[in-house]
């Protein structure tokens, strides 16, 4: 059986719905705390004294 190029394979469609994965040091870049911006609105994530996260508004 051959793919039809105009049909997308189930590894390409797996691939394109998987959850992107970032580590929490990249985003927080030596800092204890970021604003990320959704949909105009600000939001503070930051990292606690016993390591863990919280997201406020």
């Amino acid at each position: 059986m051959i793919d039809d190029p105009g049909e997308p394979s189930v590894a390409r469609e797996t691939a394109a719905r998987a959850t992107v994965r970032i580590a929490s040091s990249e985003l927080f870049q030596g800092r204890r705390e970021i604003v990320i911006v959704h949909r105009g609105q600000e939001y503070r994530l930051h990292i606690t004294r016993a390591d863990k996260l919280i997201l406020t508004k």
